[in-house]
Protein backbone atom coordinates (compact mmCIF):
# COMPACT_ATOMS: atom_id res chain seq x y z
CA UNK A 1 0.00 0.00 0.00
CA UNK A 2 3.27 2.35 0.74
CA UNK A 3 3.83 2.34 -2.91
CA UNK A 4 0.89 3.03 -4.28
CA UNK A 5 0.61 5.75 -1.73
CA UNK A 6 3.40 7.19 -2.74
CA UNK A 7 2.92 6.67 -6.75
CA UNK A 8 -0.70 8.44 -6.16
CA UNK A 9 0.89 11.59 -4.23
CA UNK A 10 3.97 11.81 -7.41
CA UNK A 11 0.87 11.43 -10.20
CA UNK A 12 -0.25 14.26 -8.81
CA UNK A 13 2.78 16.21 -7.85
CA UNK A 14 4.14 16.24 -11.60
CA UNK A 15 0.44 17.21 -12.21
CA UNK A 16 1.92 20.62 -11.70
CA UNK A 17 -0.36 22.71 -14.56
CA UNK A 18 -3.36 21.34 -12.50
CA UNK A 19 -2.54 22.53 -9.43
CA UNK A 20 -1.96 26.23 -10.72
CA UNK A 21 -5.13 26.06 -12.38
CA UNK A 22 -6.47 25.26 -9.52
CA UNK A 23 -4.94 27.85 -7.32
CA UNK A 24 -6.04 30.54 -10.31
CA UNK A 25 -9.67 29.14 -9.77
CA UNK A 26 -8.85 29.52 -5.61
CA UNK A 27 -8.02 33.25 -6.40
CA UNK A 28 -11.18 34.34 -8.76
CA UNK A 29 -13.85 31.93 -8.40
CA UNK A 30 -16.15 30.54 -5.62
CA UNK A 31 -15.55 27.57 -3.40
CA UNK A 32 -17.83 25.04 -5.84
CA UNK A 33 -15.94 25.96 -8.68
CA UNK A 34 -12.50 24.92 -6.81
CA UNK A 35 -13.86 21.68 -5.43
CA UNK A 36 -15.12 20.70 -9.18
CA UNK A 37 -11.63 21.58 -10.68
CA UNK A 38 -9.84 19.59 -7.39
CA UNK A 39 -12.06 16.81 -8.05
CA UNK A 40 -11.66 16.87 -11.76
CA UNK A 41 -8.06 16.22 -11.24
CA UNK A 42 -8.66 13.67 -8.80
CA UNK A 43 -10.88 11.80 -11.15
CA UNK A 44 -8.38 12.04 -14.47
CA UNK A 45 -5.30 10.74 -11.94
CA UNK A 46 -7.29 7.87 -10.55
CA UNK A 47 -8.64 6.87 -14.25
CA UNK A 48 -5.09 6.43 -15.36
CA UNK A 49 -3.77 5.02 -12.75
CA UNK A 50 -6.43 2.38 -12.25
CA UNK A 51 -5.26 1.33 -16.32
CA UNK A 52 -1.99 1.69 -15.27
CA UNK A 53 -1.70 -0.33 -12.33
CA UNK A 54 -3.17 -3.80 -13.69
CA UNK A 55 -1.60 -3.04 -16.97
CA UNK A 56 1.51 -3.20 -15.72
CA UNK A 57 1.36 -5.99 -13.41
CA UNK A 58 0.05 -7.61 -16.27
CA UNK A 59 3.24 -6.78 -18.71
CA UNK A 60 5.07 -7.88 -15.63
CA UNK A 61 3.57 -11.47 -14.70
CA UNK A 62 3.48 -12.60 -18.75
CA UNK A 63 6.28 -10.70 -20.39
CA UNK A 64 9.46 -11.20 -17.49
CA UNK A 65 11.91 -11.02 -20.64
CA UNK A 66 10.98 -7.50 -21.72
CA UNK A 67 11.20 -6.21 -18.12
CA UNK A 68 14.64 -4.58 -18.50
CA UNK A 69 13.19 -2.56 -21.96
CA UNK A 70 9.98 -1.40 -20.10
CA UNK A 71 12.16 -0.03 -16.86
CA UNK A 72 14.71 1.40 -19.70
CA UNK A 73 11.39 3.29 -21.47
CA UNK A 74 10.36 4.11 -17.75
CA UNK A 75 13.53 6.00 -17.32
CA UNK A 76 13.49 7.69 -20.34
CA UNK A 77 9.60 8.71 -20.04
CA UNK A 78 10.67 10.65 -16.43
CA UNK A 79 13.95 12.35 -18.02
CA UNK A 80 11.93 13.95 -20.77
CA UNK A 81 9.34 14.47 -17.92
CA UNK A 82 11.80 15.94 -16.12
CA UNK A 83 13.56 18.37 -18.67
CA UNK A 84 10.01 19.61 -20.21
CA UNK A 85 9.71 21.16 -16.31
CA UNK A 86 12.96 22.46 -15.58
CA UNK A 87 12.44 24.48 -19.44
CA UNK A 88 8.99 25.58 -18.27
CA UNK A 89 8.25 29.59 -17.38
CA UNK A 90 7.91 30.38 -13.89
CA UNK A 91 4.02 31.53 -13.01
CA UNK A 92 3.91 35.39 -13.23
CA UNK A 93 0.35 35.69 -12.43
CA UNK A 94 -2.42 33.73 -10.46
CA UNK A 95 -5.44 36.49 -10.84
CA UNK A 96 -5.80 36.20 -14.34
CA UNK A 97 -8.95 33.60 -14.06
CA UNK A 98 -11.31 35.88 -14.94
CA UNK A 99 -15.17 35.83 -16.38
CA UNK A 100 -14.58 31.65 -14.99
CA UNK A 101 -18.36 29.38 -16.19
CA UNK A 102 -20.13 27.38 -13.75
CA UNK A 103 -18.43 24.78 -11.64
CA UNK A 104 -20.45 21.74 -13.66
CA UNK A 105 -18.42 23.29 -17.16
CA UNK A 106 -15.09 23.82 -14.95
CA UNK A 107 -15.55 20.14 -14.05
CA UNK A 108 -16.22 18.78 -17.21
CA UNK A 109 -13.09 21.67 -18.96
CA UNK A 110 -10.36 20.21 -16.18
CA UNK A 111 -11.62 16.64 -16.66
CA UNK A 112 -11.17 16.42 -20.76
CA UNK A 113 -8.02 18.38 -20.93
CA UNK A 114 -6.37 16.35 -18.06
CA UNK A 115 -7.20 13.28 -19.17
CA UNK A 116 -5.94 14.04 -22.96
CA UNK A 117 -2.35 15.58 -22.05
CA UNK A 118 0.29 14.04 -23.40
CA UNK A 119 2.12 11.25 -21.37
CA UNK A 120 -0.44 10.74 -19.01
CA UNK A 121 -0.19 6.76 -19.34
CA UNK A 122 3.00 6.77 -19.89
CA UNK A 123 4.05 8.70 -17.18
CA UNK A 124 1.87 6.63 -14.25
CA UNK A 125 3.03 3.34 -15.39
CA UNK A 126 6.58 4.66 -15.15
CA UNK A 127 6.06 5.87 -11.55
CA UNK A 128 4.75 2.59 -10.85
CA UNK A 129 7.90 1.18 -11.87
CA UNK A 130 10.19 3.50 -10.07
CA UNK A 131 8.46 3.02 -6.94
CA UNK A 132 9.47 -0.36 -7.09
CA UNK A 133 6.11 -2.20 -6.31
CA UNK A 134 6.47 -4.77 -8.76
CA UNK A 135 9.83 -5.47 -7.68
CA UNK A 136 8.74 -5.91 -3.97
CA UNK A 137 5.84 -7.77 -4.58
CA UNK A 138 4.93 -10.58 -7.04
CA UNK A 139 2.75 -9.28 -9.85
CA UNK A 140 -0.49 -10.99 -8.84
CA UNK A 141 -4.13 -10.18 -8.57
CA UNK A 142 -4.64 -10.02 -4.88
CA UNK A 143 -1.94 -6.93 -4.77
CA UNK A 144 -4.22 -4.87 -6.96
CA UNK A 145 -6.82 -3.54 -4.00
CA UNK A 146 -4.24 -2.45 -1.54
CA UNK A 147 -2.25 -1.09 -4.29
CA UNK A 148 -5.39 0.77 -5.75
CA UNK A 149 -6.46 2.09 -1.90
CA UNK A 150 -2.61 3.45 -1.73
CA UNK A 151 -3.18 5.53 -5.15
CA UNK A 152 -6.46 6.72 -4.00
CA UNK A 153 -4.93 8.03 -0.81
CA UNK A 154 -2.14 9.69 -2.39
CA UNK A 155 -4.29 11.14 -4.75
CA UNK A 156 -6.69 12.30 -2.17
CA UNK A 157 -3.85 14.02 0.09
CA UNK A 158 -2.42 15.96 -2.47
CA UNK A 159 -5.64 17.19 -4.20
CA UNK A 160 -7.11 17.56 -1.07
CA UNK A 161 -4.88 19.04 0.48
CA UNK A 162 -4.36 21.98 -2.68
CA UNK A 163 -8.23 22.43 -2.84
CA UNK A 164 -8.00 23.24 1.11
CA UNK A 165 -5.20 25.82 0.07
CA UNK A 166 -7.16 27.11 -2.77
CA UNK A 167 -10.47 27.69 -0.86
CA UNK A 168 -9.22 29.05 2.32
CA UNK A 169 -5.95 30.62 1.77
CA UNK A 170 -5.86 31.96 -2.07
CA UNK A 171 -7.41 34.96 -1.59
CA UNK A 172 -5.69 35.64 2.32
CA UNK A 173 -2.08 35.21 1.19
CA UNK A 174 -0.27 37.77 -0.88
CA UNK A 175 -0.29 36.69 -4.21
CA UNK A 176 3.71 37.19 -4.08
CA UNK A 177 4.41 34.53 -1.68
CA UNK A 178 1.59 31.92 -3.37
CA UNK A 179 3.60 32.98 -7.12
CA UNK A 180 6.94 31.59 -4.92
CA UNK A 181 5.73 28.76 -3.43
CA UNK A 182 3.86 27.99 -6.82
CA UNK A 183 7.29 28.74 -8.38
CA UNK A 184 9.04 26.42 -5.95
CA UNK A 185 7.11 23.09 -6.57
CA UNK A 186 8.15 23.44 -10.37
CA UNK A 187 12.28 22.52 -10.34
CA UNK A 188 10.72 19.88 -6.78
CA UNK A 189 8.92 17.97 -9.72
CA UNK A 190 11.95 17.95 -12.24
CA UNK A 191 14.09 16.61 -9.03
CA UNK A 192 11.47 14.13 -8.28
CA UNK A 193 11.22 12.98 -11.70
CA UNK A 194 15.02 12.70 -12.28
CA UNK A 195 15.76 10.92 -9.50
CA UNK A 196 12.91 8.45 -10.04
CA UNK A 197 14.25 7.53 -13.75
CA UNK A 198 17.68 7.22 -11.65
CA UNK A 199 16.06 4.93 -9.55
CA UNK A 200 14.25 2.81 -12.26
CA UNK A 201 17.03 2.49 -14.71
CA UNK A 202 18.79 0.62 -11.68
CA UNK A 203 15.90 -1.51 -11.57
CA UNK A 204 16.66 -2.75 -15.35
CA UNK A 205 20.00 -4.01 -14.46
Amino acid sequence: MLEGITAGFIVSLILYPGTVWLIKVGVSGRAGQVLAVGAAFWLSSLFWMCIAAPGMMLMVANLPFIRPVIHLFAAMVLIYIGVQYFRTRKVVRIDDAADLPPARELFRNALVQSIAMPLRLPSAMSILLATGVYNNYPPAADMLPPLLLGIVLGLTAWWGASALCALFFAKRVPPRAILRLLNKIRPVCTMVCLGLAIHVGFLAV
